[in-house]
């Protein structure tokens, strides 16, 4: 069903003239006027999209078929009526805001849904899943589930090639158990080997690193088994710890005693009482300091470094601080090869085709993440006995994931043209303990990202340019032998860093090239640091602090209403030079206005109903009636909420 809206009373409307600037009332106007709203540095393009050839087409289809097929045998055995199919202009709506993490712009829109071709909507799927906003749209996920931090324990961690990395194997679509597996078993400092950012997110937590990985690639939780036997699953607190064993062994800093590596003794207290004999009087804490740490983080593996059960291990399947042998939590361990390590034996174990949960986890994480409900839920916590609404369906999406190397984006691409995602959402009260048999997909809100993408998307031309420094030159700037190191080259490094990659630095670039009145960063949400403070506009909107993982919520606030009612962003849509006001500007009818405001912000025309009040607006306010309306628009749970 479809979520209506109204506008708020003519009267109401009063709270708008607050915000609005008055839209100009003359004839449309070719050029727009000049503007405090920065302009990006033009359209980003990614590679060209290559059609789909007509086997690999057939295939998806098929596949879409298939799932169709399962889906729909639910309905007359639970009494279920499907929901009606999208119109063209909410589907358009849909998959941008669901593949590219924004709705489509005025010209977008109007591109699609003119369209002749009978094959438009495969083809707009195809077109979104291989555009840089995908890229951006799946960081973002990726981000809330991997708790993404620019400085993941300690300013001293340095994690942008890392995020870049991550961006790099979405745009190339790297398979995803091959994606997993660098991750799982990268080595060396973070410019080297941008993998290692995984490890070190979890840098000194060796055993809640385990819990974390177990939970986001296997969807299980054994966090409780940690300390004791798990209370509500199965997992024991020995299997927990055998499970641990597997990466004891890998550290995530350098040891300053190892006199091999550091001939010269500890490099942190060398290099600092060098500089002070040199010149005493230079602060060798901040930056100096911290270019030193930076150095010490690597990923690196000690074979001698041994797990033993806790001093107070009370069960009787062992003694506390007995030795424990890596065993994996369920399946078997594959035959160890010549020279593999314990983390890289696990990582072959974990991402195998022949785990039972690896494949099924991110299978069901997609389907989520299409539908806004998995088939099993929640996501991050399957037990052996939880409740699947449609195992037959899950089975299939697993095996087709596996049959397709696992191919993430393929699978994505399958889903998408399916019937049954296609058709409306369903506006009811969805009880996420019992089992949903998709009608269609779920009602929800937009996530924090998309509403602020969405709003870049009505004010800011070509926003997608402005994008944070390449960290491709940080080797340079920051990489010191520490044996070897002087103190002037640390002094060197710490201001080429600071100069370039630094938040200050950063800061200041986006402040010159970037911002609304010098305060808001216009970027998309990928490209803003992590995490943001607990005021912003994205954080205000549920965006998580990047501690738990899947920490983001929709949940609704006053602080939300306030920020939508009265925000910089809502002013800064309401200026001269915004997309939106120009798209209005460009032309002249009253009507064709009132048709380019609700296309560009709802993605469909005006009903008469609607037009009739905002033709009153305009009638009562004048030219800031335009601005009214568009103020109340964009407060509308249509506008917030994806269909």
């Amino acid at each position: 069903m479809r979520v209506g809206f109204r506008f708020l009373k003519s009267s109401a409307f009063i709270f708008g003239l607050i915000l609005c600037i008055p839209f100009d009332s003359a004839p449309a106007q070719k050029a727009p006027p000049a503007s405090r709203i920065p302009r990006g540095s033009g359209k980003v393009e990614g590679p060209p999209v290559k059609p789909l050839d007509s086997g690999r087409r057939s295939a998806v289809l098929e596949a879409a078929s298939r799932i169709d097929k399962l889906v729909e045998s639910q309905y007359s055995r639970h009494g279920v009526t499907p929901n009606s199919t999208l119109p063209d202009s909410l589907f358009c709506r849909r998959a941008y805001l669901q593949i590219a993490g924004r709705i489509p712009k005025l010209e977008e829109v109007g591109a699609f849904v003119q369209s002749g071709d009978a094959d438009r909507r495969a083809q707009l799927v195809d077109e979104l899943l291989g555009s840089q906003d995908h890229v951006s749209h799946m960081f973002n996920y990726w981000g809330n589930t991997l708790r993404l931090k620019d400085h993941p324990t300690n300013n001293n961690q340095i994690a942008q090639p890392y995020h870049e990395w991550i961006k790099e194997s979405i745009a190339k679509n790297t398979p995803y158990d091959k994606w997993v597996y660098e991750m799982l078993t990268a080595e060396g400092r973070i410019w080297e080997n941008p993998a290692v950012g995984y490890v070190m997110r979890d840098s000194g937590m060796d055993l809640d690193y385990v819990d974390n990985t177990v939970q986001v690639f296997l969807g299980t939780q054994i966090g409780c088994a940690q300390c004791h036997d798990h209370p509500f699953d199965r997992w024991t607190q020995h299997e927990y710890y055998e499970m641990a064993s597997f990466t004891y062994g890998t550290l995530t800093r350098a040891g300053v005693g190892d006199k091999k590596k550091f001939t010269q003794g500890n490099p942190l207290t060398r290099l600092r009482d060098e500089m002070k004999k040199k010149d005493p009087s230079f602060n060798t804490n901040g930056s100096y300091s911290r270019m030193i740490n930076a150095n010490l983080f690597e990923v690196w593996e000690n074979p001698g470094r041994k797990l033993k059960l806790p001093h107070d291990y009370a069960y009787d399947n062992g003694k506390p601080n007995d030795l424990v042998k890596p065993k994996p939590i369920f399946g078997s361990i594959p035959e160890a090869r010549p020279g593999e390590s314990q983390r890289e034996l696990m990582a072959r174990w974990m991402t195998s085709p022949e785990n039972p949960r690896f494949a099924k986890n991110i299978a069901n994480r997609l389907w989520k993440h299409a539908f806004g409900i998995g088939l099993i839920e929640p996501v991050s916590d399957i037990k052996d006995d939880s409740l699947c609404s449609n195992p037959e369906l899950l089975d299939f999406l697993t095996a087709e994931l596996i049959r397709l190397s696992f191919d993430t984006r393929e699978l994505q691409r399958i889903i998408y043209n399916t019937r049954t995602w296609q058709r409306e959402a369903t506006g009811t009260d969805i009880d996420f303990t019992e089992p949903y048999y998709f009608p269609g997909p779920v009602l929800r809100r937009m996530t924090a990202e998309q509403i602020w993408d969405s709003l870049l998307t009505l004010a800011v031309y070509d926003f997608e340019s402005f994008t944070r420094p390449s960290t491709g030159k940080l080797a340079d700037a920051v990489h010191l032998d520490l044996d070897k190191a002087t103190p002037e080259d640390v002094r060197k490094a710490a201001e080429q860093y600071d100069a370039t990659f630094s938040a200050a630095a950063q800061r200041k670039l986006t402040r010159q090239r970037n911002t609304y009145k010098g305060q808001i960063t216009l970027a998309r949400a990928s490209e803003l640091p992590l995490p943001l403070p607990p005021d912003h506009f994205l954080r205000q909107f549920g965006q998580g602090d990047r501690e738990l993982i899947d920490a983001a919520n929709t949940d609704g606030s006053v602080g939300q209403i306030l920020t939508m009612f009265n925000g910089e962003i809502t002013h800064m849509m309401l200026e001269k030079g915004s997309v939106i006001y120009d798209n209005v500007l460009r032309v002249g009818p009253v009507s064709d206005r009132i048709n380019v405001i609700f296309y560009s912000i709802l993605t469909r025309a005006p009903k008469s109903s609607e037009e009739d009040v905002a033709r009153n607006e305009i009638r009562t306010a004048g030219a800031a009636g335009f601005g009214n309306v568009i103020w109340a628009l964009i407060n509308t749970k249509e506008f917030l909420f994806i269909q």
